[in-house]
Parts: structure tokens; C-alpha cells; sequence
């Protein structure tokens, strides 16, 4: 007969003890996982992420009998900026001169390549006495260029306008570079459709922005940036930007979050309070940074700016104490983004 004193249920501090053990073991298992996973995304990170940090610029290139102003100073002083080395890829509009695109070029810093003007144009491209049948567009990019292409748009405006724009063959210039081992990058400049004087050219500009984007979706590089003179506003009537941000990410929207932030008249890129030859007009935002990436590819901006730069002029009739006054580099201003692109492993 079994003892009166044995417990019914048997001991249980063993079974206690034993599932002790398994919590634990399964804690330490967790741990070691997650540090594991934290480190290995580290080195991921770090390994197939890469910064880029891209300026575009609209020149304001026309000659001055068309009605440009300073325009000799001025691109000597977008030469000698781009040989502070500050920024990765340059996109230049309305560099519409062959002799101005040859002073920048002349100033490309060693280790930097730019476009040739034949690169996107035509053949027809005069560039010496009128920007006829020229696109005004160049890169200077940082890494060479793999693949250079000029797209040009079906569109051109109405031959009965006076603002030139049947004349000029606008389109964007595509570029491929290789920043880093497998990141294969688009980088695309374009120049659209100007306002005319009574008129907007919406219509033509439209069509020209659908082309454009039908270009950004045939690309099968890893990443595509693209940037330029718009000529078109967020607030405008008219599809243009609507289309352009469904199909890509504009830095300065997605940098800012908040409309006030961006939507403004400091960040305006023509018509700038601050901008020595435009401040008299309504200040609009015309120039853009826009990227996407392809595939499981991922990019993001880090920085956007607007960065006000200028470049000092001599007065011959000195009302200046030294004779000379800061004028900005073009009628536009300047726009730049810091892009980090990450490269999918799969």
C-alpha cells in the first residue's frame, strides 16, 4: 500500500525547471537572431546604398539681342562653381550658345565629363548666332557616361507665335552612368514649353511632359533621375505636373512634406524675391528634381535645397563703394537634392 505522505500529483519543480529552461533558451535563440538580423542589415546597408548629390540649373543661356543679361559673367561663373566639385551630376537648360556651352566645358574640373552639344541635338543645331533647331541641354556628371541620348519632342509650339519655340527643338538628354558597381542610373535633362507673353502654351507642353514621361517608363536602368525647366507650376491649369508625379517622386515635395514648405515664394525658381534678375515677376516653381527607381530598387532624398547662388559684376558707372554688385547666375535659381539609392540584392 503506497504511503499516505506521497503527493497525488507528482513533483513538479522538475517540469517547472525544465520549461525555465526552454523560455530561456528560446529568449537567448531570439536574441541572437535579431542581433544577427541587425547586423546583417547593417552591412546591407551600408554595402548597397550610395548617396548622389545632383544640382540642375537653367542657364539662361539666350544671347542678349533675345534678351539674356550678363550672360558671358555669368556663365564663367557656373564653369567655376562646377570646379568646386560640390555635387555629383549637373543638369543644365538653356545652355542654348555653342561658345557658352565651350567656357563651361573649358572650366569641367579633371575627373568630370560633360555632354557635346551634338550629344542632344540635332544636326541642325546652329548655337552660334541663334539657338535655332538647339536643345540647350548638357550634363556634367561625376562618373562617365556609359550611353548618351537625345530625345526630341513631337512637339514644338506654333509656328505664328513670337516666342521661338517652333524654332528651338527641345527634348530631353539622357545620359546613363554607373556611380558605384551594378547601380545602373538614367539621368535625363529636359527643357519644356515656355509661357508666352498672352498665352500659355499648355497644350504643347502637355503633350511634351507625356512624352517625356513615356520615356521615364521605357528606361530599365536601376534608377532614373530627371531634372530641368518645367515651365510649369503646381497651381498651374494643366496636367503637366499631375503627370510627372504619377509616375515619379518630386525631392522637393517628398524632402519638405508640408505644402507651405515647398509652395512658397523663397522656393520659387523663377520670379524669386532674392533673384537679382527675375524678382520683379510672380514667383513660380518651374524647375524640378524628380527620381524613381525600378524593380525592388529603392530612392529617397535626404537634402533639397535652393541654394541662391551669385557671382559679383563690375559697375563701369560705380555707385559701389567697391564698384561691384552680386547678380545670380540666371534668371532661375538653382535646385539641389541629396539622393540615397539602395540596390536590391534579389
Amino acid at each position: 500500500m503506497e504511503s499516505e505522505n506521497q503527493p497525488l500529483l507528482g513533483d513538479s519543480s522538475s517540469g517547472r525547471k525544465k520549461k525555465t529552461a526552454i523560455c530561456i533558451l528560446i529568449f537567448l535563440v531570439g536574441v541572437a537572431a535579431l542581433s544577427a538580423a541587425i547586423v546583417t542589415s547593417y552591412f546591407l546597408y551600408f554595402k548597397y546604398v550610395i548617396g548622389l548629390k545632383v544640382l540642375a540649373l537653367n542657364c539662361w543661356g539666350m544671347p542678349a539681342k533675345v534678351g539674356s543679361e550678363d550672360k558671358e559673367l555669368r556663365m564663367q561663373a557656373i564653369g567655376k562653381f562646377i570646379q568646386k566639385k560640390d555635387y555629383d551630376v549637373y543638369l543644365l537648360s538653356e545652355l542654348w550658345m555653342r561658345p557658352d556651352h565651350e567656357t563651361i566645358r573649358q572650366l569641367v574640373p579633371e575627373g568630370f565629363y560633360m555632354t557635346e552639344v551634338g550629344d542632344f541635338a540635332l544636326s541642325t543645331c546652329d548655337g552660334r548666332a541663334l539657338p535655332s533647331f538647339c536643345s540647350g541641354l548638357a550634363i556634367v556628371s561625376r562618373f562617365p557616361f556609359i550611353e548618351k541620348e537625345f530625345l526630341e519632342y513631337s512637339y514644338h509650339g506654333s509656328i505664328w507665335n513670337p516666342d521661338g519655340e517652333y524654332w528651338a527643338r527641345k527634348g530631353a538628354g539622357r545620359a546613363r552612368v554607373e556611380p558605384h558597381p551594378g547601380f545602373i542610373v538614367d539621368l535625363l535633362v529636359t527643357h519644356t514649353c515656355a509661357v508666352g507673353p498672352t498665352y500659355t502654351n499648355a497644350y504643347y507642353r502637355e503633350h511634351q511632359v507625356k512624352e517625356l514621361v513615356g520615356w521615364v517608363d521605357q528606361s530599365n536602368a536601376d534608377f532614373v533621375i530627371l531634372g530641368g525647366d518645367f515651365n510649369t507650376d503646381p497651381k498651374d491649369k494643366e496636367t503637366s505636373y499631375h503627370n510627372l508625379k504619377e509616375a515619379m517622386i518630386s525631392s522637393m515635395e517628398e524632402f519638405f512634406l508640408d505644402i507651405k514648405e515647398w509652395l512658397c515664394p523663397r522656393r520659387a525658381t523663377y520670379g524669386n524675391p532674392k533673384n537679382t534678375y527675375s524678382y520683379m515677376y510672380t514667383p513660380v516653381l518651374y524647375d524640378y528634381i524628380w527620381h524613381r527607381s525600378n524593380r525592388w530598387n529603392m530612392i529617397w532624398t535626404n537634402f533639397f535645397d535652393v541654394p541662391f547662388l551669385r557671382t559679383l559684376k563690375g559697375l563701369s558707372d560705380s555707385t559701389s563703394t567697391n564698384g561691384t554688385k552680386e547678380v545670380s547666375f540666371s534668371d532661375h535659381e538653382a535646385i539641389t537634392s541629396s539622393l540615397f539609392l539602395w540596390k536590391s540584392i534579389l
